[in-house]
């Protein structure tokens, strides 16, 4: 990994010190082309060249910005970590650790500068995306306390004025009492002459229902005879019940003779399929034994086939990874170009910001404004409340007498329904006599006609037992049957396999 990849993530947020005159790529560079120089400066004499002297790097991390000039830096490595020529410089058997960890590291610091790209275009979307909802948020303050400011100057008026209107409600509805007492005595006067005359009424409505009652009596014994036609008829009908259950039980006997001799046929049609299917099972057998040797030769024939493909795309991935590292480098430009014109947004996003400031204060003072006129309406509108209150309450008066005139008629009629409901109400008590006793009869009827249903439900379960009994012993015929067949397919098959062997 490079020390970019192992460097915490503080050295790349924190603001750098200033760092030393030169970079550890730079370094190497240097060491780079003082290693070319003295090799060409060596005479041609056949002697081995002298040791080089390792430079010394900085230890520990060095903080740096992640400007374009980083990410071309990195770039740069990462292409000169691909073509790193090592055949002629160390010993044969260290070229191919040493170029698979070159490629490694180029291939880490490519995915590190993307990763970075990302990270930065990231924190560059989340400072605008900041920066827009404080900005939102101070508006809806502003907005918020205008709106505030509005509401609690209406809200006082509105006090005043609902203690206005309470005082005078007060008023109003000490001489609406004085005025419903009045009336309400002349209502009660009116209400016991009524009384009386519905008094007389009632008496004569008493005498009907005695007439009334006469009747419900002779219909309740004709009732009573009703019934015991109704049981005569049950009995009749329980008897027909029981002579049909004897001939079910019959049929029932009959059907498991016919399902018994059903198995036996079953079961030599079974035998007569298992002889079939064992002759069956050897002509595939054979089939079997062909198809295999044409599968074997057709395999050795893919076999060859797969080797020449192989070849082929070793071929083609060689040359994909030769695109591949011409596109990381013109990746490279592209991100630098990219990180470019964020910085370029950055600053348009900022001007935007300052312009959307000026015009949200605007909006401020509009809105105070705006409050002030509401404030004036809301006024306006309560004037015109008192107007309509005082109105309100004359048109209160006048129905405040029509509703006591109406009042007193509502308990004279009130009265009157009286003495008719406890009319009904006698009427209603005979009536629900007369229902308990067709209840009684009614459920001694149900009790009977569900013990009929409870024995006819017993015979049919008895019925289906024996049913599924039969047909479970049916089941375990032809499963021990199948299971027969395929034992003697397995010792025919083992029986084949020993004469092969």
């Amino acid at each position: 990994m490079t020390p970019e990849d192992t460097a915490p993530a503080s050295a790349i947020d924190e603001t750098p010190v200033p760092p030393d005159p030169q970079t550890p790529a730079a370094v190497s560079e240097d060491t780079a082309n003082v290693a070319e120089g003295s090799e060409a400066a060596q005479p041609a004499t056949g002697e081995a060249p002298a040791p080089k002297v390792p430079v010394e790097r900085p230890t520990g991390p060095i903080p740096t910005k992640p400007e374009p000039k980083f990410f071309t830096l990195l770039a740069d490595v990462a292409q000169r970590l691909q073509g790193l020529e090592l055949d002629t410089r160390v010993l044969a058997e260290s070229v191919p650790d040493l170029a698979m960890a070159a490629a490694k590291l180029s291939q880490h610091a490519q995915e590190f500068s993307a990763q970075l790209t990302t990270a930065l275009e990231a924190k560059v979307s989340a400072d605008l995306a900041e920066k827009a909802a404080a900005l939102a948020a101070k508006i809806k303050a502003a907005e918020e306390a205008a709106l505030a400011r509005a509401e609690a100057k209406a809200q006082a008026l509105a006090e005043k004025e609902a203690e206005k209107a309470r005082i005078l409600a007060e008023k109003e509805a000490a001489r609406a009492q004085a005025l419903a007492e009045k009336e309400a005595e002349k209502a009660r006067i009116l209400a016991e002459k009524e009384a009386e005359k519905e008094a007389a009424a009632a008496a004569k409505a008493q005498a009907q229902q005695e007439i009334e009652a006469m009747r419900a009596a002779a219909a309740a014994l004709k009732a009573a005879q009703i019934a015991e036609k109704e049981a005569a008829k049950r009995a009749a009908e329980e008897a027909k019940a029981r002579e049909l259950a004897e001939k079910e039980a019959a049929k029932a006997a009959a059907l498991a003779e016919k399902m018994a001799l059903l198995a036996a046929r079953e079961k030599a049609a079974e035998e007569a399929a298992a002889a079939k299917a064992l002759a069956l099972a050897e002509k595939e057998a054979e089939k079997a034994r062909v198809l295999a040797e044409k599968e074997a030769a057709r395999l050795a024939k893919e076999q060859a086939d797969a080797e020449k493909a192989a070849a082929k795309e070793a071929a083609r991935l060689a040359k994909e990874q030769a695109d591949a590292e011409k596109a990381a480098a013109k990746e490279a430009a592209r991100l630098a170009k990219e990180q470019a014109d964020a910085e370029k947004a950055a600053a348009k996003a900022q001007a935007e910001a300052e312009k959307e400031a000026v015009r949200l204060a605007k909006v401020q003072a509009d809105a105070e404004k705006a409050a002030v006129k509401e404030a004036e309406r809301l006024a306006r509108e309560q004037a015109a409340a008192e107007k309509a209150a005082a109105k309100a309450q004359a048109e209160a008066e006048r129905e405040a007498a029509k509703e006591a005139a109406a009042a007193a008629k509502a308990q004279a009629e009130a009265e009157k329904e009286a003495v008719r409901a406890a009319a009904a109400a006698i009427k209603a008590k005979e009536q629900a006599e007369r229902e308990a006793a067709k209840a009684a009869q009614e459920a001694e009827r149900q009790k009977s006609e569900q013990s009929a249903n409870e024995a006819k439900a017993r015979r049919e379960a008895a019925l289906a037992k024996a049913r599924a009994e039969e047909e479970a012993r049916m089941n375990a015929r032809r499963a021990a049957a199948m299971a027969q067949l395929a034992a003697e397919k397995e010792a025919l098959k083992t029986e084949k396999q020993g004469k092969k062997a």
